[in-house]
């Protein structure tokens, strides 16, 4: 067998980064699903659709 048969190839970079990426999009969809299931969506819902008092950040309205 030659060297160059018994040479491992060098692993993909891009293919590397990219199954990084999917195994973090995967951690994420993970932390949605334990949010989803220690909250009351329906409370969630209804509390968005309360208007929300405005915040005062001191900021100034703009002048027109």
């Amino acid at each position: 067998m030659s060297d160059a048969a018994k040479k491992k190839p060098e692993p993909d970079q891009e293919l590397l980064e990219f199954l990084g990426d999917i195994d973090e999009a995967n951690q994420q969809d993970e932390d949605f699903s334990d949010f989803l299931a220690n909250n009351d969506i329906d409370k969630l819902k209804d509390q968005a659709k309360k208007p929300q008092p405005p915040q005062s950040d001191n900021v100034k309205p703009e002048k027109q």
